[in-house]
């Protein structure tokens, strides 16, 4: 995830037993800041201030109830969801605003989809994973948005395709039926007076809900149908054969899922309780810390470049890359100067770690960021507070040694 200016979104309900996540937003684009390469001076452990944070690894084990179980089944789903830039390259924002891991629906569709009726239409419903993205920053382009949700086999997942978009359908009498050619089992409609369209598909023991919303034409009161129908099927076009390699894991055995994924969960602190999230803490894989960032495109670049393959996000964020060089260029190339950060105090004792604070326009941004690198691991913290953030950064730079 590219760390960058963070805005505090509302609090979820997940019942996890895991404390918060932050969710972030684009630190945008600039002149870079060199860096300069030198070794990396011994620390003394004992003398790091890491505040209350625990810097002891922790063995998580299997999931502790069933609702944390559907959570790390919708982060396993996560690892095969596309971005919407891997479906339109136009695609290359996204909106922080939104859950991207979800158990309770309101909290992920609640804006874009009637979900009052939810319960009724889908009660097998497992849990879902949702990709969003954005032609531009903020609402004035296009927007996009897939949330793949699982059900336990494959006529439940027909049937609530039908039922969702029968709940959808009936709660405006402006909807009208539309059909998607390529795909005609899908279920879609619209309102002919404005730019937007939801098709939800049913691929297996998944239903694919796309929901597609052109400000730009809503405001000059244009619409164009046809134009929505293909961007429809081009996107399930890319999202269907993906998902479709995923396994889900049977009903009987959600509660044999380990939490972890590699021991990256293990290697990263915990997170606050006092922390604002929309996501549970989560291990995944490396390319899909893309639905978390605002430029999935140039973090894309950044963790190939160092040849990155797993993503934890907890109290921090921690990419492990190929090797210790590549992880310290990650760190570099992630969290580098821009306009909008000017450099900030190191944490005391840590030299090898580096803080900025972003000094951009965004009202709602987290001030103070951090990070450093050891062995192949790339961690980032950040917070309101300068001495926070060092604080994360250096109780996260403790466990990862502790942990070797």
């Amino acid at each position: 995830m590219q760390l960058s200016a963070r805005t505090t979104p509302r609090r979820t309900a997940y019942a996890l037993v895991l404390a918060a996540v932050l969710t972030f937003v684009s630190g945008g684009c600039g002149a870079e800041e060199p860096t300069t390469d030198h070794p990396a001076p011994a620390v003394d452990l004992g003398k790091l201030d890491v505040g209350n944070y625990d810097t002891n690894p922790r063995q998580l084990g299997a999931v502790k109830s069933l609702e944390q179980a559907r959570i790390i089944e919708a982060e396993r789903l996560g690892n095969f969801v596309p971005v919407p830039r891997d479906i339109d390259p136009r695609f290359a924002y996204s909106n922080p605003f939104i859950a991207t891991v979800f158990t309770d629906p309101k909290f992920a569709l609640g804006r874009i989809m009637a979900v009052d009726r939810f319960a009724e239409a889908a009660p097998d419903f497992v849990a879902g994973f949702q990709a969003f993205g954005r032609t531009v920053e903020g609402p004035r382009g296009i927007d996009l948005m897939n949330a793949v949700m699982i059900f336990p086999d494959e006529q439940k997942a027909a049937d609530a395709a039908v039922a969702l978009e029968r709940v959808d359908y009936e709660a405006s009498d402006r909807n009208t039926t539309v059909a998607i050619p390529k795909y005609p089992a899908a279920h879609a409609h619209w309102q002919p007076n404005q730019q937007s369209i939801g098709s939800w598909y049913a691929t297996g023991k998944f239903v694919v809900y796309t929901w597609i919303y052109d400000y730009l034409k809503i405001f000059l009161e244009k619409v164009d149908l046809p134009t929505l129908v293909a961007l429809v099927q081009k996107s399930l076009d890319t999202v269907v054969p993906s998902i479709s390699k995923f396994n889900p894991t049977p009903p009987d055995k959600l509660m044999s899922l380990p939490i972890d994924l590699d021991g990256m969960l293990n290697r990263t602190i915990a997170r606050p309780k006092e922390d604002a999230w929309l996501n549970p803490p989560g291990a995944y894989n490396a390319r899909t810390a893309l639905h978390f960032v605002n430029d999935p495109t140039g973090t894309l670049r950044d963790i190939e470049k160092a040849g990155a393959d797993r993503y934890a996000d907890n109290g921090v964020e921690l990419y492990r890359a190929r090797d210790a060089a590549a992880a310290e260029t990650l760190r570099q190339d992630i969290g580098r100067l821009t306009k909008r950060f000017k450099k900030a105090d190191s944490p005391a004792e840590l030299p090898a770690a580096e803080c900025r604070e972003y000094i951009g326009r965004g009202n709602l941004a987290i001030r103070f960021y951090c990070s450093v690198s050891y062995d192949r691991y790339a961690a980032f913290s950040a917070s309101h507070q300068l001495l926070d953030a060092q604080q994360r950064i250096a109780a996260e730079y403790t466990l990862l040694v502790n942990a070797r």
